[in-house]
């Protein structure tokens, strides 16, 4: 029965009321009468609808309006489930030696230092494609960007120690903008963060990543000291949070408070098992201590078998928990914080052989788990079966760990299946989107692809391990290559593009959605 007070109000004003209803509550009041169901069925209703079923949110005010934006997303989302790109475009690679890909910029360096910059284009965001380069002043031994922020994170090569006798190293990382390659506006004076690497090898690696105000480096010895790990708030300089040990691996935002960070070394357990610990950044601290101290929980794997010794692990996810494209690019839509795909790869080896296995979990599993947890209470160890039988998928990996690591945006895997010189290669995506999934196992003829039974793996871990996260697979066949043609040997995402890399021959596809 109608509400006589509720249909009474002005038509506009339900419609106001109905625009600032979540998608959940719009599908709950589309079940109250015929005059809300109506209204729910309208195109702004249907669009948040279709916004929340594609883990997209809406952009800012523009021209385009609730229906216009309705259609591109619907249009986007036909082309992505049926991998059905608009252009394809080949570009070579540059001579550099450092790249990204990250925001929908794909950036390379030549020699001598200068970064060439790529906005990749889409035709149902409506964004244009954009080249420009900067000339740098520095020799830069790694980067990171953020073009929502105009952030370009640079890592000067270090020179060489003054006497033989020095223990630190000065590591100098300066801020600067993307578009211009100037002093960046929202850095601290001067804008050069200085980090002092107990180490004498100048040729440390970097794993660098922005979350919002966040900057995150794992500077990696090869041989004299061990790892450390810094988060900065880099618009201010200040040092959140430092770890150093010989355990720490990898590390990613999982979300704008919490910190992830990967091992799979503990010289003084019986029992060697991969672990994810998660550091609140809320509780900042510039003293540099080891691994276990102070963190808020872990998150354990299985344990390894006798047989097993577990040799890297690396976790990814693209773009950042707090992501979001500048409000001046106004977008219709993009996709939204929150809802990320972790992809955690251990390599190993088993019985004599390497061999490298895929963990695959999503954000919002690992955060239910620390949202129960008592905040004074830390240090709270999370064992497998409380959150990895059902909460992740673990599996064999479908090729040989690659530099190209891009292979991850949102919820979606991208791979390349067999990829043989003689067979025609296949376009995978899988995706780890429960609200996609439910949606297109009710559409008949669809051309994904739906696994939801268990993975079990055998003789690597003390136990037979059992996974069953739920995905989707969509694939797509690349037409049959000539002799010219090249083979591609690893591809990448990001949220409008899928980049298909030839090493060999220094070439690349972009394939733009």
């Amino acid at each position: 029965m109608e509400d006589p007070m509720l249909t009474s109000l002005p038509v506009e004003l339900i419609l106001k009321i109905f625009s600032l209803l979540d998608w959940r509550t719009i599908l709950v009041c589309r079940e109250v009468c015929r005059f809300f169901r109506s209204i729910a069925e309208g195109d702004r209703a249907q669009y948040e609808i279709e916004l929340a079923v594609s883990g997209m949110v809406d952009g800012p005010p523009s021209p385009f309006t609730a229906l216009d934006r309705l259609a591109l997303l619907k249009e986007r989302n036909a082309a992505w489930e049926s991998l059905r790109w608009v252009e394809s475009q080949d570009i070579p690679m540059m001579q550099g030696h450092i790249w990204e890909l990250y925001g929908g910029v794909f950036a390379q360096s030549s020699l001598p230092n200068v970064l060439h910059f790529r906005q990749l284009p889409s035709k149902y965001r409506k964004v244009e494609e954009k080249t420009w380069r900067v000339a740098l002043d520095i020799h830069v031994r790694d980067f990171t960007m953020d073009p929502a922020q105009d952030l370009l994170v640079l890592i000067e090569q270090p020179t060489p120690l003054p006497n033989a006798n020095a223990i630190t190293r000065s590591i100098r990382i300066h801020l600067r903008s993307l578009t211009t390659g100037d002093t960046h506006r929202l850095a601290p004076q001067p804008a050069i963060l200085v980090h002092d690497l107990d180490a004498q090898n100048v040729q440390a690696a970097y794993t660098l990543q922005v979350c919002d105000n966040l900057l995150g480096i794992l500077f990696i010895h090869p041989e004299d000291a061990d790892p450390e790990l810094t988060i900065w708030d880099w618009t201010t300089g200040k040092v959140i949070l430092t770890r150093f040990s010989s355990e720490i691996a990898t590390f990613a935002f999982l979300s704008s408070r919490f910190l992830l960070v990967g091992s799979v070394f503990d010289s003084e357990a019986i029992h060697i098992q991969a672990r994810l610990y998660v550091f609140d950044m809320t509780q900042p601290s510039s003293e540099k201590s080891g691994l276990g101290a102070g963190y808020f929980c872990a998150f354990l794997w299985p344990e390894f078998d006798f047989w097993t010794s577990p040799m890297t692990i690396s976790i990814r996810s693209d773009p950042s928990p707090a992501w979001q494209p500048n409000p001046d690019a106004r977008l219709p839509f993009s996709t939204a914080p929150g809802g990320r795909l972790f992809i955690i790869e251990v390599s190993l080896v088993n019985n004599g052989r390497i061999a490298s296995y895929n963990m695959f979990v999503s954000a919002d599993t690992l955060l239910s788990h620390i949202e129960t947890l008592p905040m004074k209470v830390p240090s709270r160890e999370i064992k497998w079966d409380e959150w990895g039988s059902t909460g992740s998928r673990l599996m064999r990996s479908l090729s040989q760990p690659s530099p190209w690591v891009c292979y991850v945006f949102g919820t979606k895997f991208v791979s390349l299946a067999e990829p043989t010189h003689t067979s025609p290669q296949t376009l995978e995506i899988w995706d780890f989107n429960p609200l996609a999934m439910k949606r297109d196992a009710k559409v008949q003829g669809g051309t994904s692809n739906h696994v939801r039974g268990t993975t079990v793996i055998c003789n690597v871990f003390a136990n037979e391990i059992h996974t069953s996260l739920p995905y989707r697979v969509i694939k797509r066949t690349l037409p049959p290559r000539s002799s010219p043609e090249p083979f591609f040997a690893a591809v990448m995402c990001s949220e409008d593009s899928i980049i298909l890399v030839d090493s060999s021959h220094r070439h690349l596809r972009i394939l733009t959605f």
